[in-house]
């Protein structure tokens, strides 16, 4: 079953900070758009990208326990999930992302990136999210 075409944004969900990428219209590459500051604003902050991205879905991490249950921060992300689809005029999408963060980290180094940089605030959220913007979009382009 073909995806509908169109940008999908990724989104990693910090208590912090929310690393934000989004995909171009063909689904075959991904670009940071930064990371923002986890506000009672940031819903609406996102409804506004959306609408700029000309985004068709969005995918949020959940960080899935070993054990496949939520723990505190997944119903954490449940909450602003709940609270994101009532903003954004598009569908929104779980996704697992319990690594995410990790392999960000990983990426940067394995690029060689400076230990300096890879502690700038956002930046291994918003890798975070393009990292599980990619596999979204992997997947589902093999389904």
């Amino acid at each position: 079953m073909a995806a509908e075409p169109g940008r999908v944004m990724g989104i990693d969900y910090g208590s912090r900070r929310v690393g934000i990428a989004v995909s171009d219209p063909l689904r075959i590459i991904t670009r940071g758009l930064g990371a923002m500051d986890n506000t009672p604003g940031l819903p609406a902050m996102i409804a506004a990208r959306v609408r700029e991205e000309e985004v068709v879905l969005v995918v949020v991490g959940m960080p899935f326990a070993p054990d496949g249950g939520l723990g505190t921060k997944g119903e954490e992300v449940g909450r602003f999930i709940t609270t994101l689809r009532g903003q954004v005029p598009v569908p929104v999408e779980i996704w697992d992302e319990s690594f995410t963060s990790v392999d960000a980290r990983q990426a940067f180094i394995d690029g060689g990136m400076k230990k300096r940089k890879r502690r700038e605030k956002g930046r291994v959220d918003e890798m975070a999210a393009r990292l599980l913007l990619r596999e979204y979009m992997e997947s589902t382009n093999h389904r």
